[in-house]
């Protein structure tokens, strides 16, 4: 079999172009994918790599879910089969390529601020259907992460002109310039004047403008560095709606002004915190009073209480303080028979670990020591009570 030849990469021609002819160069079916496989010999289709992920679209008709490159080969996987030596249409999904291309572009001039100020390398990226994902080489605070996020967003407010070019091999050696990779040749920059010159390969806005704006909504530190999510243009907008309709709901839940949420939520949870604790107190109270209905130790071998929900501590006291006093064990259930039983259970006369394997042949699941079981039960009450009174 012939060699495939590379496809024409038109997507770096013009990063928005959306609309192209080509022709089928390969169709097979992909019985695992359920799907088929597609080769051209050109195509607008991005696809998946350096941490992106690929364009979607339509190819003569059929749907385009996923696009790979190997070897300067890009293979379309698309939801029906395509004529092969045949010309067809193909059109990329504009709003998602560009949604992508802000989040991109966006992406390195954040990254290019950072490795300006603090050296830090961007040690790994993730541009996904919904998150952007960055992780840097060092610690960064969050007083620095708003000067950053004001910096970046001044400079893309500039409407500065991104620069995709491929310099040779003497150029490049004189340039400094971000790259994961040790490169030598066929080096694609991506050069916005000012911020950022960094190797890629994905397709970027042609003004920084077109960006629109750059959020940072989340940090956190991960191995030596720092992980960041940021969403841009689109994403930002999307973001801030979101979070927009949650804190209209929570103030008018809480009958404050927006402004005053993050407040009367403190607030809230102080209160909750304290009337918790004055019901675990009274649980407690309630529980001991119920634990005065156990059958006397001459008058039962064991003592089963059963409640609707009750404290952990507090089952552990009843069963402490009584344990010695029964020929059989003590125990505490809290739960229901629709949503099964937790229980403590000890005896100072029968060995639990030994009754523990009992047990768990009837479906408890359960650990402890000879003297002590926890754990939980998927009977009914009654199927308990049988079962105990059976042993």
């Amino acid at each position: 079999m012939a060699e495939m030849q590379r496809t024409e990469e038109l997507y770096y021609r013009d990063a928005h172009q959306t609309e192209f002819t080509a022709r089928v160069l390969s169709c097979t079916e992909d019985e695992k994918r359920k799907c088929y496989r597609v080769i051209l010999d050109r195509s607008a289709f991005f696809p998946e790599q350096g941490g992106q992920n690929s364009d979607r679209g339509i190819l003569g008709g059929a749907k385009v879910l996923e696009v790979h490159i190997r070897d300067g080969i890009i293979t379309h996987f698309v939801s029906a089969p395509l004529p092969e030596g045949e010309e067809i249409e193909g059109q990329v999904d504009w709003a998602r390529r560009f949604e992508f291309m802000q989040q991109h572009s966006g992406e390195h001039m954040l990254s290019g601020l950072v490795h300006a100020r603090f050296g830090y390398d961007n040690v790994g990226f993730h541009l996904g259907e919904t998150e952007t994902q960055l992780d840097f080489s060092g610690l960064i605070t969050q007083s620095e992460l708003q000067e950053l996020e004001e910096q970046v967003n001044a400079a893309l407010w500039q409407n500065l002109p991104v620069r995709v070019y491929y310099p040779d091999a003497e150029e490049l050696q004189k340039l400094d310039y971000r790259s994961k990779l040790e490169l030598t040749e066929n080096v694609r920059l991506v050069e916005i004047p000012g911020v950022d010159l960094c190797a890629c390969c994905a397709p970027h806005v042609e003004r920084t403008a077109e960006i629109g704006i750059v959020k940072i909504v989340d940090c956190i530190n991960y191995k030596g560095g720092v992980r960041i999510h940021i969403a841009c243009g689109i994403r930002a907008l999307r973001d801030y709606a979101q979070k927009q309709t949650a804190v209209e709901a929570i103030s008018r839940c809480l009958s404050v002004k927006r402004g005053e949420v993050s407040e009367a939520v403190r607030d809230l949870r102080q209160k909750l915190g304290e009337t918790e604790a004055v019901c675990a107190g009274l649980g407690r109270q309630l529980l001991e009073c119920r634990a005065n209905e156990l059958p006397a130790a001459g008058e039962s071998r064991h003592a089963l209480l059963f409640t609707e929900q009750a404290d952990l501590g507090a089952m552990r006291n009843i069963v402490n303080a009584r344990a010695e006093q029964y020929a059989g064990v003590v125990a505490v259930f809290s739960g229901a028979d629709t949503s099964g039983w937790s229980f403590v259970l000890g005896s100072g006369a029968v060995d639990c670990a030994e009754l523990a394997k009992l047990l768990r042949t009837k479906g408890f699941k359960c650990g402890g020591t000879k003297s002590y079981l926890q754990g939980s039960a998927p009977l009914t009450e009654q199927e308990i009570r049988t079962l105990f009174h059976e042993l």
